[in-house]
């Protein structure tokens, strides 16, 4: 058996005795160990020596000339060496007495006169081992086993001491969350993850002055790291709390600068949030809270910033949360509704297609519009929920109205799809099955999504879509042109029809050079075949303007203003009794792209 001992380094052992013979002796019974034996002979000399070096372990003979080790260890204790330290005494009393007054005074373990190298060793052996353990288990309870830096558990309590101490000092708060972490780990695997994790603490090490804070470990890091990508860094002692925003500034340049990961240079960057000691928290939770919120404030202004936070942040997240929470709900409630609008033929102005637009009738705000909900069902997931519905709504509503008797023919249905509808894998058997279930032919139902949408995996995208075309489903491109697409898609994927954005419609009698990107997206499609819808149309002018330039479709208040579901078959039916309607046919004569793509 190897009798070396393995730590993180040479532990050191203190001894004191008054007899330089044991000494010698002890020196050479332990000199097959790993250790660094210091031998003293007075009580004066071992504190100043364990002031000097502490010591992993101390061996202390009971007998002195005028004292005893018990009282040489409480003046120990007081001056030199912390409570955790082992303590072995040397005795040759075989009373019980000494011995019980020895662990009461704090001893470990005793070892009689004389004793033998076999029995001291494993003695010494035992106790470096424990103390080493327990060493590792701290550790491990305060610290960060990926990065080596605090973590949530220590930064939490020495946010506790920071906010005690705010009367004397100043004290900010950074809250660090990686802006395209998620990428790394999902494109290049979880241990270049880890990679760039460790990457980020050591930039955090080299950027952070030894005062930006109190949690000082023996690497004077600051930072700590609290599960995933996100990371705090405590900064105390602040002349000014405003100080904490250039502490700030000056880790996201450290940070912006590209990593060296799997053979290839990778991007990273942060997006912090910062409160300090003006903000008067008392608990660390409510900081750390308040610091994230800022965070998130930080991602929606467009990442790579920091932002200091705000009372009325908090308000703003107690909203979307009590929000998300009643969306949870609004399906199981029947609280959702769908809104129609109608997509007409600019040449006859008579209705062939309608689009769904989803509401919520919430129950203490009223009837709220898209914009006020469907970012935190994107966000959330609750976006899949809420398209899955809207598109069993719509094709059970198509469904109806087709067979009611006075009904122009209509040749469509046209749905929103969300970015997590097109990414969950399973879109084809969600479109198919609420066809089937209503009886709606697919040719009869549009899929819209934009142009960014589509974008954010363009191969996934084309082999969800090619399927869907391949089946029967058409494919429209929404708000096309506000994208950040490129005029490849128009040929790369399964598009059937482009929907020309409201924002250029809208500017088109003021700019000319709305009109004429207008009029070459209408061009571009009838060169590739494919069908053009306008939204947005509210005035005679605009509708005056698309029709000389041969658009095909448009929709927007002009026409009619999204309605509820009775308004709409109200509305349909005053179109069917108004004047003739013309059939499909009647189309495909007139413009033979119309009756292929079924519009």
């Amino acid at each position: 058996m190897n009798d070396a001992i393995l730590t993180d380094r040479c532990p050191r052992i203190l001894l004191v005795d008054d007899d330089p013979d044991i000494h010698d002796l002890v020196g050479g019974m332990l000199a097959s160990l790993n250790v660094e034996l210091i031998s003293v002979t007075t009580p004066e000399t071992a504190s100043k020596s364990a002031r000097r070096a502490p010591p992993d372990l101390l061996l202390l003979d009971y007998e002195f000339s005028g004292t005893n080790g018990l009282e040489i260890l409480r003046r120990l204790r007081v001056e030199s060496i912390s409570a955790a330290t082992p303590v072995v005494f040397i005795t040759g009393s075989d009373s019980h007495r000494v011995l019980s007054a020895c662990f009461e005074a704090g001893g470990d373990d005793y070892i009689r006169k004389p004793f033998c190298g076999p029995e001291l060793r494993a003695r010494v052996r035992a106790l470096l081992d424990r103390a080493q353990m327990i060493r590792q288990l701290k550790r491990m309870a305060h610290y960060d086993s990926l990065t080596g830096l605090t973590n949530r558990v220590a930064i939490r309590r020495q946010i506790q001491d920071a906010i005690a101490r705010v009367a004397k000092q100043h004290y900010g708060l950074l809250f660090l969350d990686f802006d395209r972490f998620k990428w790394v780990n999902d494109s290049l695997g979880h241990e270049v993850g880890d990679q760039l994790l460790r990457q980020i603490a050591d930039r955090l090490r080299e950027s952070l002055r030894r005062t930006d804070g109190v949690a000082r470990t023996a690497d004077d890091t600051t930072a700590a790291r609290l599960g995933g990508d996100e990371f705090v860094v405590l900064l105390e002692d602040l002349a000014d709390p405003r100080d904490a925003v250039t502490v700030a500034e000056r880790l996201l340049a450290a940070l912006a600068a590209p990593h060296e990961l799997a053979g290839r240079q990778v991007i990273c960057t942060a997006s912090i949030g910062i409160v300090t000691s003006e903000h008067g928290h008392r608990r660390p939770e409510e900081a750390l809270r308040d610091a994230d919120t800022a965070m998130y404030v930080a991602k929606q202004a467009g990442k790579a910033r920091c932002v200091v936070f705000d009372p009325e942040m908090h308000a703003v997240a107690e909203r979307h949360l009590a929000m998300e929470s009643d969306l949870r709900q609004a399906i199981a409630l029947d609280q959702l509704r769908v809104a129609y609008q109608p997509i007409v033929s600019l040449q006859t102005g008579r209705p062939l297609a309608f689009e769904a637009l989803v509401r919520w009738e919430h129950p203490l705000q009223g009837l709220l519009p898209p914009a006020a909900f469907l970012p935190i069902a994107e966000e959330t997931g609750l976006i899949v929920d809420i398209g899955t519905w809207v598109l069993n709504r719509a094709c059970a509503d198509f469904a109806s109205w087709r067979r009611l008797p006075g009904i122009p023919p209509l040749a469509g249905v046209h749905v929103n799809v969300a970015r997590q509808q097109l990414l969950v894998g399973n879109l084809e058997e969600v479109v198919m099955s609420a066809l089937q279930r209503h009886d709606v032919a697919p040719s009869c139902l549009h899929l819209e999504l934009t142009e960014s949408e589509i974008m954010h995996d363009p191969d996934h995208a084309a082999a969800v879509l090619s399927e869907l075309r391949r089946r029967g489903v058409k494919i429209d491109v929404d708000d096309f042109g506000t994208g950040y697409s490129s005029l490849a898609i128009l040929h790369e994927l399964p598009i059937d029809v482009l929907k020309i954005d409201q924002s250029f419609v809208a500017k088109m009698s003021q700019d000319h050079c709305f009109a004429a990107l207008v009029h070459a997206v209408t061009t571009l499609a009838q060169n590739l075949g494919l069908v053009t819808v306008a939204e947005g149309i509210e005035t005679s002018d605009q509708l005056a303007m698309l029709q000389t330039m041969d658009c095909d479709f448009g929709q927007g208040r002009f026409f009619a203003m999204p309605m509820s579901p009775a308004e709409m078959q109200a509305y349909l039916c005053s179109c069917g009794t108004s004047a003739p309607v013309r059939s499909s046919l009647d189309l495909s004569m007139e413009t033979p792209v119309h009756a292929a793509l079924g519009i």
